[in-house]
């Protein structure tokens, strides 16, 4: 493996890419376990309502809209890889709590709220410090092929993690399930920090405040034509998306009987999904351009929810669960890989962590009170109509995208110069 400049050749010769990636990946197949063995302590071991499930997911979704934007400014005061390599090592030393509290039988949903509170806080800073650290690593030209790259990668280990996670908490429990999810931080930060490729010391001007910084990089993006559009579209899916993904491990769990390995599976496929979409994004993006393929991917989604509302309990049931989150996976792993590329190529240098910190406000910032909602609709109206109804909801991201100027996009535009937010003091 060589350190060749990553302009030229394959990505995957870039010695400091392919660390950058193996850590994601080894990250996300430990977050596979915790993905099956969460759902199952919770609605299993500890017996949780509907409610109660919501507000594990509450807890998990909360820190994106309180600690995003101070994270991106952070991001982009300071340097990056400090963050990037600090944050999994927080997470490692929480989910350890999660096994060390079932041995000493003080398990309980309390413990689960706090242990998810604090995980989910310190992927926001890491995420946004490693995700805004991709432009240092490569040139423009090349985004749309790493975020694809990063997407099949990702989607393969997420896919190996929940078929990983179904067997293992089938053998251990899914308590101690969880210590491969503790290992897999640890991988993660040691493979972060051999990363060698210099990052330049961020240019800032010194009387500027954090406070103010965070406020620059939400006016950037609210002025910004193009990630403007973009950001609305993804908070309607992920708002949605929020309430369906609330409540699927219930319905799954209790209403169609699906077992630790069944549900393991099925994250599985779905996970597989995410590594077709990945795949196939690039060359339809250069034979079709942007915009048809995030449409396209976004009026697929409604369809691919129908299995879950449609069929009984059964192996012939899973099998067109797991079909349809397939396909769901694909087009959501299409699109969000085109849409991220486009905003990383359109960003200023200087504002890449506000921006996608920002983004992640606005965007992720809807997923905790859609996860109260969920929590609400399920108790008041049952979980299959609430399922029903977001399952018409998933229409909404595709008609927002519709109407806003990106649907004549036709190439992934290059970095252009966008007016700057006006100074400290000066009304907005």
């Amino acid at each position: 493996m060589s350190d060749a400049p990553a302009g030229e050749g394959s990505l995957w010769r870039h010695r400091d890419f392919a660390r950058y990636f193996g850590a994601n990946a080894v990250d996300l197949v430990g977050s596979g376990v915790t993905s099956v063995a969460l759902p199952l302590i919770a609605v299993v071991s500890l017996h949780a309502s509907v409610w109660q499930v919501s507000l594990l997911a509450f807890a998990e979704r909360l820190p994106p809209l309180l600690f995003s934007l101070p994270a991106g400014a952070l991001a982009d005061r300071h340097r990056k890889r400090p963050v990037m390599i600090g944050a999994p090592l927080l997470s490692c030393a929480a989910l350890a709590v999660i096994p060390l509290a079932e041995a000493a039988d003080h398990l309980s949903l309390e413990l689960l709220y706090a242990v998810a509170l604090v995980d989910s806080t310190a992927l926001v800073f890491g995420s946004t410090a490693r995700i805004s650290y991709l432009p240092s690593l490569l040139p423009r030209h090349r985004l749309l092929e790493a975020n694809a790259k990063a997407g099949a990668v990702s989607s393969l280990a997420d896919s190996a993690g929940a078929q990983l996670g179904g067997a293992v908490v089938a053998v251990l429990g899914p308590a101690r399930a969880v210590y491969l999810d503790v290992a897999s931080y640890l991988a993660c930060a040691l493979l972060l920090g051999s990363i060698r490729t210099p990052e330049a010391k961020p240019h800032r001007l010194a009387q500027t405040t954090m406070r103010h910084e965070m406020k620059e990089g939400v006016v950037y993006v609210v002025r910004h034509p193009t990630i403007r559009p973009l950001l609305l579209t993804g908070t309607a899916f992920t708002a949605v998306f929020a309430v369906l993904t609330t409540i699927w491990s219930v319905y799954l769990l209790r209403d169609l009987h699906y077992s630790a390995t069944a549900l393991g599976t099925l994250l599985s496929v779905a996970a597989l999904g995410g590594v077709a979409g990945a795949l196939i994004v690039r060359p339809l993006v250069d034979r079709y351009g942007p915009a048809r393929v995030m449409l396209a991917a976004l009026a697929v989604l409604p369809l691919t929810e129908l299995p879950i509302v449609l069929v009984e309990p059964g192996r012939l049931g899973q099998v067109a669960v797991a079909a349809g989150l397939f396909v769901q996976l694909a087009a959501a792993t299409a699109q969000g890989s085109t849409q991220r590329s486009i905003r990383q190529a359109v960003c200023e240098p200087g504002m890449q962590g506000r921006m996608l910190a920002t983004g992640q406000w606005i965007t992720y910032g809807t997923r905790p009170l859609a996860a109260l909602a969920a929590g609400a609709a399920g108790t008041w109206i049952g979980v299959w109509n609430t399922l029903a109804l977001g399952t018409a909801a998933l229409t909404i991201p595709f008609v927002v995208l519709f109407a806003s100027s990106i649907r004549t996009m036709h190439h992934v535009p290059d970095a252009a110069p966008v007016s700057r937010p006006r100074p400290e003091g000066e009304p907005v």
